[in-house]
């Protein structure tokens, strides 16, 4: 019985002192603070009154100082307003277990929604690569940010030659290919409802390149075909190879080894992506097994004439008007060994740039006799993206891996926050770097 009675006096005790708090004006213990337990002794001289407190230690260091200043106003109006011809005197002690425990459920909250790790990648050969597509079916395949020909070309290749084999195979729907690309996707674009069994990546060299709506499929790429000498490895199996001029000349090995014929719209996609990413065959990447590539591509059926004329030889205005642009404000430094770009936000408004005018202007620079490295830089609207090419004695990429990006020895790229004169002043330190050590 006299616990039952000491319980009960406690309760009301208690909730009488959390009234009385309430009303205090001290702004240190306006807030979140609460009692969590109060327990009356025996005598009823004094009340163990536990409080915790919502907030940064100093904020709970700060509430236990004006309740003790307190203490004897809360005292008599407590005992009062419970009925207690003894005025218990609370001693007020700093209760932790509420903050332990909501600090333990953030901790489990960041566990349960931490991203998956990527998977540790098994480097595969090309007849493994093809094995692993003959063994699985339901296809996605994914493209990189800013799409271009050699990963949309390389992506409608292997997805019509997986449809020749009767499997099931789609695009990712990358919301960033432009009219340039659009005709290489119809009709091969996956639906939301479209649950695929086998992830698919094609000339993505690293996660940050994934589409915004693609990075949920991050750590789930079963297979990625890449040929950037700089690709970190994300996915479960990956067949590299840096010495292929285009992720196409890949693909085209791959049909081979899945034994299926080039059609004319296999033959047009490979040799958009071989042509994009050799400048048409301007660039040093190019090699014999290039040619032998496009030669192929030629012979079922590609309409070579009309890619060249759309991907390479007609402009629109703001193309041209463009490439002046670029040509009268290029800055040149270390006796015009380094030419620097810089395209920014206002003349791309004012000239009505599109995506697909600036497809191929980071080549201008390096077509200048004497310029060894040529830099464009691009204001976008959260960064600036940074194309760098050079001759064949001095390493883009190692310019580019300065500030997270890579590519090829020729060619490069990297993305940079930052004001664009800024940037280009951080990119031409940089070249210069690697230009006098070469």
């Amino acid at each position: 019985m006299a616990n039952t009675r000491m319980n009960r006096i406690s309760s009301e005790y208690m909730q009488a002192l959390a009234s009385c708090m309430r009303s205090l004006k001290d702004p240190r213990v306006q807030g979140f603070v609460s009692i969590t337990r109060c327990e009356v002794t025996n005598d009823l001289r004094y009340a163990k009154v536990y409080i915790s407190v919502l907030g940064s230690d100093r904020d709970a260091q700060e509430a236990m100082r004006g309740l003790k200043s307190a203490a004897g106003y809360l005292r008599r109006e407590a005992a009062q307003k419970a009925g207690l011809r003894a005025a218990p005197e609370p001693i007020f002690h700093l209760d932790n277990s509420i903050r332990h425990g909501a600090d333990i459920l953030s901790v489990i909250h960041e566990i349960e929604n931490a991203p998956t790790p990527p998977p540790v990648t098994v480097r595969y050969t090309p007849e493994e690569a093809a094995a692993f597509l003959q063994n699985h079916d339901q296809f996605l395949i994914l493209t990189h940010r800013r799409p271009d020909g050699d990963t949309l070309g390389s992506a409608v290749a292997l997805c019509l030659a997986l449809r020749a084999l009767d499997k099931t195979a789609y695009l990712f729907p990358n919301p960033e290919v432009t009219p340039k690309y659009k005709w290489l996707v119809e009709g091969l674009e996956a639906d939301a409802a479209f649950q695929p069994e086998s992830i698919l990546s094609v000339d993505i060299a690293d996660l940050s390149l994934f589409p915004a709506d693609a990075k949920r499929y991050g750590n789930r790429v079963d297979l990625s075909v890449d040929h950037h000498n700089s690709s970190r490895a994300f996915s479960r199996t990956l067949w590299c190879d840096s010495h292929a001029a285009a992720t196409g000349e890949m693909i085209l090995r791959l049909i081979d080894l899945l034994e299926v014929s080039l059609d004319e719209s296999i033959a047009n996609a490979l040799y958009t992506a071989i042509s994009t990413d050799t400048g048409c065959f301007k660039f040093s990447n190019v090699t014999a097994e290039t040619f032998r590539a496009a030669a192929r591509c030629a012979d079922a059926g590609a309409n070579i004439a009309g890619l060249n004329l759309d991907l390479f030889i007609i402009k629109s205005p703001s193309r041209i008007k463009l490439e002046g642009a670029v040509q009268a404000n290029m800055q040149f430094f270390e006796s015009g060994r380094i030419a620097l770009v810089k395209i920014d936000r206002t003349m791309i408004r004012d000239m009505h740039i599109t995506i697909d005018d600036l497809d191929g202007i980071a080549a201008i620079s390096r077509n200048i006799e004497g310029v060894e490295i040529g830099i464009t830089v691009t204001e976008q609207e959260e960064d600036c993206k940074i194309s760098v090419r050079t001759c064949s004695r001095i390493n883009a990429a190692e310019i580019c891996e300065k500030f997270g990006g890579g590519g090829h020895r020729a060619a490069a790229g990297c993305n940079i926050n930052g004001e664009i004169n800024a940037v280009g002043k951080q990119l031409v330190d940089a070249a210069r770097e690697v230009l006098l050590k070469s």
